[in-house]
């Protein structure tokens, strides 16, 4: 009994969408209806866009790749290099390779001075001069000398028991 009657308003369902479109087909077509004067005016300021103001521009990347007018490079006593770019014009920078005991390395941008980050180590320990000066000081008598070439740390002693009388 339950399926008979979900059937029968099933097929009526059908039947009623049927008759819909041949209902409207029989009836005259309606005209649309004009807009008034304040309709028309509303629908006009729909489709002006709002004033609003311009947007700032965001500050801009420069190029990749370009990083200046110029650009400078020193070599520096222990292999390393110490860099810089300028801006001012392309010949506001300069470089100096680095030599110890008379120049560290150093380049200049846009008067800005860049020095080679590690200073150079002292000179080397000249233990044959430390000793000449000994045996200068001692003569005409016998010395004794000792120097270590890493600490530069030396001594000397004139043996006077061996000096001529």
């Amino acid at each position: 009994m339950k399926r008979m009657v979900l059937g029968l308003s099933l097929t009526l369902t059908a039947l009623g969408f049927l008759m819909s479109p041949a209902m409207a087909a029989t009836n005259p077509p309606q005209v649309a209806r004009a807009l008034s004067a304040a309709d028309q005016a509303f629908l006009a300021s729909l489709a002006v866009p709002a004033k609003t103001p311009a947007p700032e521009l965001a500050a801009k990347r420069p190029p990749i790749g370009q990083k200046g007018l110029c650009s400078a490079t020193a070599n520096c006593w222990n292999g390393g290099t110490v860099t810089c770019n300028g801006n001012n014009s392309t010949t506001s920078c300069t470089a100096v390779d680095g030599a110890c005991g008379t120049e560290p390395g150093h380049v200049t941008c846009d008067g800005t001075t860049y020095t080679c980050p590690t200073p150079c180590p002292p000179p080397a320990c000249d233990c044959f001069s430390f000793e000449d000066a000994c045996a200068f000081s001692c003569n005409p008598c016998d010395y004794t000398f000792t120097c270590d070439d890493t600490t530069c740390v030396h001594h000397c002693h004139c043996i006077f028991r061996t000096c001529p009388q």
